[in-house]
């Protein structure tokens, strides 16, 4: 029963939105709430972060990118987001997989985390990676990068009614390309 609770207790501080550390590396503003960092293993050495601000019922998310050609950012109001930042979830009883998509001059940017478990009784492992889809390239041209974060496995789910949460059968930004 302990051992529940302490789980129980564990999941519940891992999904809370606390702001990072003053010390943790970050491209939010210090009025904003970080959601996600990460740096992407490409060449460009691209740094993103996820971020949100105001109160609870008038959000507003941030998604920031900085690398070798400079940086820029997207943001909407979370009743507005739609086409420009969604977010989606899958779950299934070992897999868990986050998308949160972004668009920004014809391009669409992804963050992908996953937490996956073979089996009951085996160690979960966790990814997250990146992809940018440049305007007008074909599906085959997109790369997916790995994503280094010090931050716990699935961060993005901080999201989670902030953003709406899409079904993950719909594929984001859809109409974005179009």
């Amino acid at each position: 029963m302990f051992h529940a609770l302490e789980s129980l207790a564990m999941i519940a501080m891992a999904s809370a939105s606390v702001p990072l550390a003053q010390t943790a590396p970050t491209l939010c503003k210090t009025d904003e709430t970080s959601v996600f960092y990460g740096q992407v293993r490409d060449d460009f050495g691209l740094d993103v972060a996820v971020c949100f601000s105001g109160d609870k019922n008038d959000h507003t998310v941030t998604v920031r990118w900085e690398g070798e050609g400079g940086g820029a950012a997207v943001s909407c109001r979370s009743s507005e987001c739609d086409g420009h930042i969604e977010y989606s979830r899958y779950t299934s009883p070992h897999l868990t997989i986050l998308q949160l998509a972004w668009r920004k001059d014809g391009s669409i940017q992804r963050v992908y985390q996953t937490l996956e478990r073979a089996g009951p009784g085996e160690v979960a492992t966790h990814t997250t990676s990146h992809s940018w889809e440049s305007a007008g390239a074909a599906s085959s041209d997109v790369t997916t990068y790995k994503v280094v974060s010090d931050g716990e496995p699935l961060q993005l789910m901080r999201l989670e009614g902030v953003v709406p949460t899409r079904e993950w059968a719909t594929p984001l930004l859809s109409k974005a390309l179009q």
